[in-house]
């Protein structure tokens, strides 16, 4: 588990399902991350979570909790990768916690654990361009757009461009350093 100030990642639960059923649902989410926007059945769900709570050495699996509840999920995959490139998804489901800061925390908790522990050299990540809070939260964080697919993806009666976003491990470390400097 990986513990912030005001998140929690932490294994996927049993409990975790109804709510990532409610997620699967919402059309503007699958919009936010690319996904074909249709009704999802609740075995959807019940696969999602099988997937992450078996074994699986190139993922790192996270549910997300905040204000007690599950709010979304994330993941390193690629764990393992010879030139330690690792890939970052985080989805915040609960439209309540939009806004707050919490996908923050959560890629920064992930930063940590993936340059840290698992020893990348690079994270990077795709996010469609619509999706401008989430760029926001990437920048934020250190990542740097490496390029565009133009009109990749369909997200809301058009296509737009997926942004493909990096951050490198020695990047990563400078801006830790100066963090730890300023909270001095």
């Amino acid at each position: 588990m990986l513990k912030g100030e005001r998140v929690l990642l932490r294994p996927m639960q049993q409990e975790d399902i109804a709510r990532q059923h409610a997620f699967n649902q919402d059309v503007q989410l699958a919009g936010l991350e690319c996904r074909t926007a249709r009704p999802a059945p609740l075995e959807k769900a019940q696969a999602f979570y099988e997937m992450r709570v078996k074994p699986a050495d190139h993922l790192a699996p996270f549910a997300i909790e905040a204000e007690g509840q599950y709010i979304g999920h994330c993941e390193l995959w690629n764990v393992g990768d010879r030139y330690g490139n690792l890939a970052l998804t985080i989805s915040i489901g609960a439209r309540a916690c939009w806004g707050k800061g919490y996908g923050r925390e959560v890629v920064r908790l992930l930063l940590g654990y993936g340059f840290h522990y698992l020893g990348a050299r690079r994270i990077h990540l795709e996010v469609q361009a619509k999706n401008e809070r989430a760029l926001r939260c990437f920048r934020a964080c250190g990542f740097v757009e490496e390029g565009r697919l133009r009109k990749e993806v369909w997200v809301e009666g058009e296509y737009t461009d997926l942004v493909r976003m990096s951050l490198l491990g020695e990047e990563w470390a400078a801006s830790e350093k100066e963090a730890a400097y300023v909270a001095r």
